[in-house]
C-alpha cells in the first residue's frame, strides 16, 4: 500500500459510471464493482447488499436527513456496512469529501476504519488512487480524507465533514455526540449516522434519545430512525425464535444461529442477552453474580491437600471492609478453599485490620502449600506486598483495571455455570458469592455489593476468586518451574 503523502497515486477518476440517479442504487453498484468483504463469512468475496442493508443505505443516502439513527443487535454487519458507505462518500462525493469516525474510544472507532482500509487493500482500483495511513485514508485527487477521530469533544470542534459515523451510539459520550452534531451546516450535503446496540445505562444514552425523539416527532424530516428489535415482546422467553428472527435480519445468513444458542442464559445474564441480541430494553442490568443453585452444586466438601500447587489471592481492606485470603489449585478447573477472613466487629469503629496477622497467615500458607503466586491489587497493600516479595515469596500484582476485571469476571462466571470449577463448600465463601451482583457500564462488567451501606453483606472472597481463577487457569497452561522459598526470621 502507499506509505505517505509523497507516494505516487493514480489521479484519474474511478472507472465508475452508474446509470441510476438514486444515491443508494449508485452505492449498491459501487459495492458490486469495488468492495470486497473484509473478514468473516464471505471474506474477500463481493459485498452483496442484503435487503435490510439496502434500506439502511437508503436512510443514509436518499432521505435527505441530517441525522440518521440506527439500532441493531450485535452481529448484523453494521460496522462493515458503515465502512462501505464511508468509502462511497469518500471516493464519490467530490472535492473535500471528508469522512470521520467516532466511537466510545479510539480503538472502537478504529474497527470501522480498519474494515474500510481492508476494503481498499482488496480493490486494485481503490488502492491505486488512495494513500493509506495508520488512522487515515487520503485521496489526493479531491483532497478528501477518511479519518479515525479521538473520543474527545475538544477533538471534534471545527469539523467539516460530508459523513460522520458515530459507532456504538448506545454508550458514546453525549457531549462528544453533540459537538459532532453541531458541526453540520458547513456543507449543503452532510449526514451524521449514529449506529449501535442499546447500552447498559437506559436512562441516558444518545441512541435511545434519538429513538424517543423520532417517535415523538414523526414529521421532523431532519432525523430518520430505523431499528431492528423484538421490542414489545419482552414477555416472550429469551429463546423465542420469533423474537430472534424479528430482531436479527442477518440470522442464518452471516449471523449463525448456533452462536446465539451458545450465549443463552445462564451462560450470559438474561437482561444482557435481551439487550445485545434482541434490542429489548431490559431494565435489570444489575443482578446476582450467579444463577440460583449454581454455586451450591459445585461444592465437594474436600479440602485442598497440603503440598498442592496453588495460587493465593488477597483482597485487603484497611478498616471498614473485610480482608480475605483464598486458595485455588493450579488447574484448568480450579478447586477453591477459604484460607482466612478478617471482619470488623459490629460497633467497633476503631477496628483496624491486623496486617501482621494477615502477613503471617500468608507465610504459613507458603509453608503448607506449593504457592505459585500471591495475587493482590496493590492498592493500600503495597507495603505488605513489598515485604513479602523481599522475602522471595512469589508476589504478583493484579491491578483492578476495568479491562482486566471484565475479562476475569466473565471467565469466572463462565467456568461456574459450565461446571469448570469446584470448592470446599465453605459457608462464608458461599455467603459472599450470594451477596455479589454484577454491574455493567461502558467500561465493562465488574462485581459489586448490593448496596453501599456499611452493613451490606461482604463480597471480598468473590473478588479473591476472580483473581485466583484468572491466575490459576493461566498457570495451568505453563510448565511448572521449581523455586526455592525463604522466610525472614
Amino acid at each position: 500500500m502507499k506509505a505517505g503523502p509523497k507516494a505516487a497515486v493514480d489521479q484519474s477518476p474511478l472507472p465508475f459510471r452508474p446509470r441510476s440517479s438514486i444515491e443508494s442504487d449508485r452505492f449498491a453498484a459501487f459495492c458490486d464493482k469495488f468492495v470486497r468483504v473484509p473478514k468473516g463469512t464471505g471474506a474477500r468475496g463481493k459485498l452483496h447488499l442484503r435487503e435490510f442493508q439496502k434500506g439502511i443505505a437508503a436512510d443514509v443516502l436518499d432521505s435527505g436527513a441530517r441525522t440518521v439513527g440506527l439500532m441493531l443487535p450485535r452481529g448484523q454487519g453494521k460496522t462493515t456496512l458503515m465502512a462501505a458507505i464511508g468509502l462511497y462518500a469518500f471516493f464519490c462525493w467530490g472535492d473535500g469529501a471528508n469522512v470521520v469516525v467516532f466511537a466510545v474510544d479510539e480503538r472502537q472507532a478504529g474497527l470501522a476504519f480498519s474494515a474500510a482500509r481492508r476494503m481498499v487493500e482488496l480493490s486494485p482500483e481503490l488502492a491505486a488512487r488512495c494513500q493509506v495511513f495508520k488512522d487515515k485514508l487520503y485521496l489526493p485527487a479531491t483532497d478528501s480524507s477518511f479519518v479515525v477521530m479521538p473520543a474527545s469533544p475538544a477533538a471534534a470542534e471545527g469539523l467539516d465533514y460530508v459523513l460522520a459515523i458515530v459507532d456504538e451510539a448506545g454508550v458514546v459520550n453525549r457531549d462528544l455526540f453533540e459537538v459532532v452534531q453541531l458541526a453540520q451546516g458547513k456543507r449543503e450535503k452532510s449526514v451524521l449516522v449514529a449506529i449501535g446496540t442499546p447500552g447498559p445505562n437506559l436512562d441516558d444514552q444518545v441512541l435511545l434519545s434519538l429513538r424517543e425523539y423520532a417517535a415523538d416527532h414523526p414529521d421532523d424530516s431532519s432525523l430518520v430512525f430505523r431499528e431492528f428489535s423484538a421490542a414489545g415482546f419482552e414477555h416472550h422467553p429469551v429463546d423465542c425464535q420469533h423474537c430472534w428472527e424479528l430482531a436479527n435480519p442477518a440470522l442464518d445468513d452471516f449471523l449463525h444461529r448456533d452462536a446465539l444458542v451458545a450465549l443463552l442464559p445462564p451462560k450470559t445474564r438474561e437482561a444482557t442477552f435481551r439487550r445485545a441480541r434482541l434490542c429489548q430494553l431490559a431494565t435489570d442490568t444489575e443482578g446476582g453474580f450467579l444463577p440460583p443453585g449454581v454455586w451450591a452444586d459445585l461444592a465437594t466438601d474436600e479440602p485442598i491437600p497440603a503440598g498442592s500447587d496453588v495460587v493465593l489471592a488477597l483482597d485487603g481492606s484497611f478498616s471498614d471492609d473485610t480482608t480475605a485470603l483464598l486458595l485455588a489449585t493450579v488447574s484448568a478447573e480450579p478447586h477453591f478453599q477459604t484460607l482466612a477472613v478478617w471482619e470488623r466487629p459490629p460497633g467497633d469503629d476503631g477496628y483496624r485490620v491486623p496486617v501482621a496477622e494477615v502477613e503471617d497467615t500468608i507465610r504459613q500458607a507458603c509453608r503448607d502449600y506449593a504457592v505459585a503466586e500471591i495475587i493482590a491489587d496493590p492498592f493500600r497493600w503495597t507495603r505488605t506486598l513489598q515485604a513479602l516479595e523481599a522475602e522471595k515469596l512469589p508476589v504478583v500484582e493484579f491491578p483492578h483495571s476495568p479491562s482486566r476485571l471484565t475479562a476475569a469476571t466473565g471467565d469466572l462466571y463462565s467456568a461456574a455455570v459450565n461446571g469448570k470449577l469446584t470448592h470446599t463448600g465453605d459457608r462464608t465463601l458461599a455467603a459472599h458469592v450470594a451477596a455479589a451482583v454484577v454491574t455493567e457500564d461502558a467500561r465493562g462488567i465488574r462485581l459489586a455489593k448490593r448496596s453501599r451501606s456499611r452493613t451490606a453483606k461482604k463480597i471480598d472472597l468473590v473478588s479473591c476468586a476472580v483473581m485466583a481463577h484468572s491466575r490459576a487457569t493461566w498457570r495451568a497452561t505453563k510448565k511448572k518451574r521449581r523455586r526455592s522459598v525463604s522466610f525472614a526470621n
